[in-house]
């Protein structure tokens, strides 16, 4: 038995191996920063930007580890096949994943629509708010 014998053993789907590195890289980022992360399978328009997450385009994470672009349906396959891309991920559709991280995309978090002038009034509000945290 040859070395790359064994290590397509221990690894038979070399993209779902690069698919849960990256979903280990980004989930501990956004954990270190206390950041929700959404993971879009194209490069994300203005408006399907998810409010208050950091919007980031899985293939172009995918294209710099040389690993396979996937879309709603590969990447069905790869979640159904491999139990460590089902333990990562919290929710997916056909527009991208939701990573499991420590913060949560909310369900507020939905992609942006224009506020108005509210969203100042909105962000200084709760930046005084102190409650019992004195």
């Amino acid at each position: 038995m040859r070395v790359s014998d064994i290590i397509l053993e221990a690894e038979p789907n070399q993209s779902a191996s690069k698919l849960v590195q990256i979903l280990r890289t980004v989930i501990n980022s956004a954990d270190q920063a206390n950041q929700s992360v959404y993971l879009h399978f194209e490069k994300p328009s203005k408006e399907a930007m998810r409010k208050g997450s950091k919007n980031l385009d899985l293939n172009k994470l995918m294209q710099n580890v040389g690993g396979e672009q996937f879309d709603y349906s590969t990447f069905k396959a790869a979640y159904d096949t491999d139990a460590r891309v089902k333990t990562m991920v919290s929710n997916f559709n056909e527009k991208g994943i939701e990573p499991k991280t420590a913060k949560a995309v909310s369900k507020g978090d939905t992609p942006q629509q224009d506020a108005g002038g509210d969203t100042v009034s909105q962000m200084a509000k709760s930046a005084t708010d102190l409650g019992d945290k004195i």
